[in-house]
């Protein structure tokens, strides 16, 4: 298990347990967010499935098929997931059905990984649940999908559904301190502690905050939007966006406006900007719940229309959401 995140540990020994028992489900679909490392859970998963002399809850690592695993090559482990960025369409998955209709190439287990479950097709999906409500023997799917996701309700009452908690502080705490450790990094731990509330929780999110310096970016781009605010000039923030990380930066401000709301609010849990704290408090008293509200709307649509719109100047569709900021919340 020393390959597995901590987190992971407790719902890879839930499930493995399942199959150690002779009674694993042929249709796993584990719901995760993404920054938690889930595709190690799916890796660990189908190892196990595949070993043809499993320990236990472990693989044993020394089966031809354990090496066939090791090496990317075993014959009857399929990958079914989104080709440059598109979504996962009814053709791959009928070439998948084909295959595993077929007898194991050696003899064992078969098992599809589903990646991305949530970017089927609905005839995507319903081919896959076509497959899933007459399993063939010995063959085994395993479904990722963001913790988010919509699927279609029929794939549901054919899996055996997990949802991959987030960790506990002390634990993501701790991981992320042996880790920056390790790496010969000197960090604070109070930088620990923000990087982990800007990632809502989530370890490996919260590394990379660390490794690029993203705390002291996002109060440089936060203090840009203070005085966008004071002064109500989208000229103030508009040049600080980047070209290449202007979702996360919407993002922050969005982390900006939900805290300022749960402080109106007196909601303490969950806060993503607890390192600015006084400004958070500032802004607060100065907008009513409403407006607030209204600030976290205006900007989650500019985050829905930034990731769905393809071929309009981004530019203006910053402007745009900043100026309704102006006149529909703080000038009312």
């Amino acid at each position: 298990m020393s390959a597995l995140y901590p987190w992971l540990v407790p719902t890879y020994h839930q499930i493995a347990q399942t199959f150690s028992e002779g009674v694993g489900h042929h249709a796993i679909l584990i719901k995760a967010d993404s920054g938690l490392g889930a595709e190690l859970l799916f890796d660990a998963l189908a190892r196990r499935i595949m070993c043809a002399n499993p320990q236990g809850n472990e693989a044993c690592g020394q089966c031809h098929s354990c090496h066939l695993m090791a090496a990317r090559s075993h014959p009857d482990y399929h990958l079914l997931q989104s080709i440059e960025g598109k979504d996962i369409g009814v053709d791959q998955v009928r070439e998948i059905n084909e295959i595993v209709a077929q007898h194991a190439q050696q003899n064992g287990n078969k098992v599809v990984y589903v990646q991305g479950a949530q970017r089927l097709t609905e005839a995507a999906a319903n081919a896959v649940l076509k497959t899933l409500e007459e399993p063939r023997p010995n063959t085994y799917f395993l479904l990722q999908a963001e913790s988010s996701a919509n699927l279609l309700a029929t794939i549901y009452s054919r899996c055996q559904v997990w949802n991959l908690p987030v960790p506990n502080r002390e634990t993501a705490q701790q991981w992320l301190q042996n880790t920056v450790e390790s790496r010969s990094n000197a960090v604070l731990f109070e930088d620990i502690t923000t990087a982990l509330a800007m990632s809502s929780g989530r370890p490996l999110s919260a590394l990379e905050v660390l490794q690029q310096g993203l705390i002291e970016q996002r109060k440089t781009f936060l203090r840009q939007f203070w005085l966008f605010y004071r002064r109500r000039s989208p000229l103030e923030l508009l040049p600080w966006f980047d070209k290449e990380g202007y979702v996360q930066q919407v993002d922050w401000i969005l982390a900006f406006l939900a805290d300022s709301l749960k402080h109106k609010l007196g909601i303490d849990s969950h806060r993503q900007v607890a390192d600015l704290t006084r400004g958070i408090e500032q802004f607060s008293r100065e907008q009513s719940p409403q407006g607030l509200l209204q600030a976290v709307r205006i900007m989650q649509q500019v985050r829905s229309d930034l990731l769905s719109i393809n071929g309009v100047n981004v530019e203006l569709m910053l402007l745009d959401g900043l100026t309704k900021l102006i006149t529909e919340v703080f000038e009312n």
